[in-house]
């Protein structure tokens, strides 16, 4: 039996998810869709939705079918940079599977809470597994997306579920959504807005075409993982044996990290520490110097002393994070990140930061994405915080009351508190009971049609 068609079994596997793994993806589903519902009011947001307009000399590019509305709402919950991530593989495997599994779910009228829950699980598993066997972490920094790579296999592996496939014709849809798999999105240039998150969602449509193709027939090479397919096609060494193994206890789903606030992941752990420091009396103005030490893989990317001229180069630089949690830390929740370099003070702070490469951090690194920081003060004394469990993290998890609070932050204003709070009920028992889930697809639609947000 090839590794494909291991898999395969037990993505058609129809077990009933453990109760603590299934409370825990509705959890899932209530960040996801908040990030949605925050992805969509930023101005990417609505570059990614006129996409969908056709006009004089314009073709659309993303219409009403089902597969279009899974690309858009694919690439504007990862444009977010607030869905869930998993460490050890360095995806974002929320961004692909929810909005698959819901998209999937509206349109087929069998689908019930409990095979919803089975799809999510297959989902995050082999996402995160494929993240995993080939070394998500290290290849990110050669310039392959993790989770650009693995979308399209987790996209299939949600669709195959949901339509009720057996193993084989599971094999073959993960088989034929590999082959649509690119992993390297390129850069754009500084004046252009980057299509990335557009090329995940497109790629996260490719893979449940893959599921509906199989499901009509057609095969898949199942051997794909079997010799050395990934390294001759993309350059990647992959476990493919790694892939194959049962699903032990709770899986992936409790390996999963919530963002407590709008970051890159791997400035999390550096602005958790700060705030620990601030939060035992420190202010900001008595600060002489900064010093954050991160494990060598990703200093030099957070570690610019200011941010480029784009969203995402504020949410990925940690010395523009740290000035807005010294001077608007009510900033850190907003995902459109407002260019305040010109600040007096916050380009000040920014020029007392420092990040460097720690070897004795490496140790913890991916399982954790740790970081240390050392603050010098004006009357020289050093006060220093090192967190290797952010909050959000498996060992610092954010239950369903603080993932709950986080979603009316990012969906009141859109929505109003009633209606988000009637949204965020429903996104958490959808995997639950089969009304829940019902109601689920039809606010994601009317939220899409009314263009409320």
């Amino acid at each position: 039996m090839t590794v494909l068609e291991q898999i395969g079994e037990w993505v058609a596997a129809t077990d009933a998810v453990p109760t603590k793994t299934r409370d825990r993806l509705g959890i899932h589903v209530l960040d996801t869709v908040g990030a949605w519902v925050a992805g969509r009011a930023t101005e990417e947001g609505a570059m990614l939705q006129g996409l969908a307009v056709a006009g004089e000399g314009r073709i659309a590019l993303l219409g009403d079918a089902p597969l279009d509305r899974l690309a858009l709402r694919v690439s504007t919950i990862r444009l977010s940079e607030m869905d869930d991530l998993h460490m050890p593989s360095c995806t974002t495997p929320g961004s692909v599977v929810v909005p698959t599994a819901l998209t999937l779910a509206a349109q087929l009228p069998t689908v019930t809470a409990a095979s919803f829950a089975q799809a999510l699980r297959a989902g995050y598993e082999i996402t995160t597994r494929l993240g995993v066997a080939v070394a998500g972490p290290k290849i990110l920094y050669r310039g392959i997306w993790p989770t650009y790579l693995a979308g399209p296999i987790g996209a299939a592996a949600v669709t195959a579920r949901l339509l009720g496939l057996d193993a084989g014709r599971a094999a073959d849809a993960l088989g034929l959504a590999l082959t649509l798999s690119a992993g390297a999105a390129g850069t754009s240039g500084h004046t252009a807005a980057s299509a990335r998150w557009l090329q995940l969602g497109l790629a996260s449509r490719d893979g449940a075409a893959a599921a509906i193709a199989a499901a009509h027939g057609y095969a898949g090479d199942r051997t794909l993982l079997d010799a050395d397919w990934l390294m001759k096609t993309h350059g990647i060494e992959c476990d493919g044996a790694a892939l194959a193994a049962p699903i032990a206890a709770e899986g992936a789903v409790a390996s999963l990290s919530i963002k407590p606030f709008c970051s890159a992941k791997q400035c999390i752990a550096a602005i958790d520490a700060y705030r620990q420091l601030l939060a035992e009396g420190i202010a900001p103005d008595e600060i002489a110097a900064v010093r954050i030490a991160v494990p060598p893989a990703y200093a030099a990317m957070i570690g610019a002393r200011r941010p480029g001229p784009n969203r995402l180069a504020r949410i990925s630089t940690a010395s523009y994070q740290l000035a807005l949690a010294s001077y608007r830390p009510d900033l850190l929740e907003d995902i459109v990140r407002p260019d305040l370099t010109e600040d007096a003070a916050i380009a000040a702070f920014m020029s007392r930061v420092e990040v460097v490469a720690d070897e004795t951090l490496a140790q913890f690194y991916p399982r954790q994405w740790p970081a240390r920081v050392e603050l010098t003060l004006r009357d020289e004394r050093s006060v220093m915080r090192q967190v290797l469990d952010a909050l959000g993290d498996p060992a610092r998890p954010l239950d369903e009351a603080a993932a709950r609070g986080k979603f009316h932050r990012l969906a009141d204003e859109s929505l109003g508190h009633a209606a988000a709070a009637a949204l965020a009920d429903d996104c958490v028992q959808s995997v639950v009971t089969d009304d829940a889930l019902a109601r689920l697809r039809t606010q994601i639609g009317a939220i899409e049609r009314a263009g409320v947000l």
